[in-house]
């Protein structure tokens, strides 16, 4: 992966291992990605791989199937999310796109496939999720 794809926050995969960004570094050709176990560790970029969007991740932080798309809904934040799957009969993941409501704020047709593509999405609506994974 490129740095310039990520941000502080999101997860992603390194050799099998899920870790959470903490920080990022693009200078003088560097492309390294930083998080913290008990240490700072860093890593080139290109050694990260994206987490592909599954119905699985997607039912574990509490979006409901509904007619073949995933919901989310949140009345007390005025909140509606809403998958729709690149063929209705597929059950594992790839999304031709999301919509996303939030009060005044909408986001319609973002194409979506990675956890931290929806990390992103959310972030531009001012949400903050911490996702299970």
């Amino acid at each position: 992966m490129n740095v310039k794809s990520l941000q502080i926050g999101d997860y992603v995969n390194y050799r099998g291992q899920i870790i959470k960004v903490t920080s990022l570094y693009d200078k003088g050709g560097s492309n390294e990605v930083g998080w913290s176990d008990k240490e700072s560790v860093w890593v080139n970029a290109y050694n990260v791989e994206p987490i592909p969007l599954t119905t699985e991740i997607l039912e574990k932080n509490g979006f409901e199937k509904q007619f073949g798309n995933f919901i989310y809904e949140n009345d007390d934040e005025n909140l509606m999310i809403e998958f729709y799957p690149k063929n209705i009969n597929y059950t594992n993941g790839c999304y031709d796109y999301i919509d996303i409501e939030k009060g005044c704020v909408t986001i319609t047709e973002m194409p979506i496939e990675f956890v931290h593509e929806l990390q992103h999405a959310l972030r531009l609506c001012g949400i903050d999720k911490e996702f299970e994974l």
